[in-house]
């Protein structure tokens, strides 16, 4: 997937104010990876769908 819909998702994420933490812990994947996805290029779809289900959640 485009890392533009990871961009989107990650500003959802710093716009409800989601630690870092919360996030590596809720998706398993470490902050670095996914900023680095950002700036990248194709990102594995189950990042994206993990970060989806996370925020569906509203784990915080």
């Amino acid at each position: 997937m485009e890392s533009e819909q990871l961009i989107e998702l990650m500003t959802q994420i710093k716009e409800k104010g989601i630690e870092p933490e919360k996030v590596e812990e809720g998706i398993k994947v470490p902050y670095q990876l996914l900023d680095l996805y950002t700036r990248s290029g194709p990102v594995p779809v189950t990042i994206i769908n993990n970060l989806k289900s996370f925020l569906e959640k509203g784990d915080q």
